[in-house]
């Protein structure tokens, strides 16, 4: 899991949800599911809901909120599982996707 990726992530989500184009927040959902899709496959899958829930056009705020969650308890349980500098940073990233998804349930 690259630090890089994990901070750009970071800063991203502290511009706020609104403030990321949809076309850069389904780029960053398709890199971290590149590199998840074989060493967290359940990540992995999270992501592809919520790729398709963006790209739909028609899901609800409440639904995305949901997916968001959900990511974020994953990212969390990474985070703790995956210790070191990576893991401090996807446990604060795993709090930021639960904030924002609970923002918007």
């Amino acid at each position: 899991m690259a630090t890089a990726d994990l901070s750009s992530t970071i800063s991203a989500l502290k511009g706020g949800l609104t403030a990321l184009p949809a076309a850069a927040a389904v780029e960053n959902i398709e890199s971290w599911h590149s590199q998840l899709k074989d060493a967290a496959p359940e990540v992995a899958a999270t992501l592809s809901e919520l790729k398709t829930a963006l790209t739909s056009g028609s899901a609800s705020g409440s639904s995305i909120g949901a997916l968001l969650t959900k990511l974020g308890g994953q990212a969390s349980g990474a985070g703790t599982s995956t210790g070191g500098d990576a893991g401090t940073q996807m446990a604060e990233l795993g709090k930021m996707l639960t904030e924002a998804g609970k923002s918007l349930s």
